[in-house]
């Protein structure tokens, strides 16, 4: 499994819809690959409370508040 960790700062506002998105290319990716994790006060990592869509080229994250994100890549069996 890899990781990749992502700041708040990483993540676009949009005030229109109210949330906060990161889109991450897709590349050999597709959402069911991913897993979103958030960093927690004590700098463990727990399960986020996240939108994962599919777009055509890239993987979109949604959140309804800003938070740093720790995505991992789930290895093929």
């Amino acid at each position: 499994m890899q990781t990749k960790d992502y700041s708040r700062e990483d993540l676009d506002y949009h005030q229109s819809e109210n949330n906060y998105t990161l889109s991450i290319p897709k590349k050999f990716l597709s959402a069911k690959d991913v897993k979103v994790m958030k960093k927690d006060p004590d700098g463990s990592f727990s399960d986020a409370n996240v939108e994962i869509r599919d777009e055509e080229n890239s993987i979109l994250i949604i959140t309804t508040v800003p938070i740093d994100i720790r995505l991992e890549v789930l290895d093929e069996a």
